[in-house]
């Protein structure tokens, strides 16, 4: 069970990033191709301590599971619909995870897979990379898709604080604050699961 957890996990981490990497070359900046990060090899997107981080929770039983890949390199400079281009490149992760999440109820609600420990993890992990991307926290996606909305000297201020991201991640787990601040978007898309299911 563990290592099917564990593919499901490597899935939807790759997909993110491939969602990023695509929609980037989409909007003109071919980057991510470049460094041949339009694959979907995982090796290519796995980033060690967000793939021993989960890892690491699923083996000690935790319900709430995080990870993370390495960030598609994107030149925002390139992307040809300027800042329009840049909030699709930093929204396509976390659209393509919650995608991915109605998708598996879907399949559930019409009986084209069961519901059972591994369709509803496959929610669940997709429910949970989703959330987590989502917080405005550099260098996850939701302070990127807040920088596409600022002015250049506020856009550059988010980006100076990349370095610091993981350290204040590490400080909200550690003091039990970030599912606390996950749970509302969290519990939403749960109850929007719910509905898709018993509909």
């Amino acid at each position: 069970m563990l290592v099917f957890k564990i593919i499901i996990l490597l899935f939807s981490l790759v997909l993110h990033e491939l969602a990023h990497g695509y929609m980037a070359y989409f909007c003109g900046d071919k980057t991510a191709k470049y460094y041949g990060r339009l694959s979907f090899n995982p090796l290519k997107h796995l980033d060690p301590i967000g793939a021993l981080v989960p890892i690491v929770m699923l083996l000690s039983g935790s319900s709430f599971v995080v990870g993370w890949a390495k960030p598609v390199p994107v030149n925002y400079f390139a992307l040809k619909n300027g800042r329009v281009g840049e909030f699709l490149v930093s929204i396509a992760g976390v659209a393509t995870n919650y995608l991915l999440m109605i998708l598996g109820a879907l399949l559930i609600r019409f009986g084209i897979i069961p519901l059972g420990p591994l369709s509803a993890y496959f929610i669940i992990i997709n429910m949970a990379l989703g959330t987590f991307n989502l917080l405005p926290i550099p260098p996850l996606d939701g302070s990127r898709i807040i920088a596409s909305f600022l002015n250049d000297e506020n856009r550059i201020k988010i980006f100076t604080l990349d370095t610091y991201g993981i350290l204040i991640i590490v400080a909200l787990s550690y003091f039990g604050l970030l599912s606390k601040i996950m749970s509302p978007i969290y519990n939403l898309m749960i109850g929007i699961v719910d509905i898709i299911i018993r509909s």
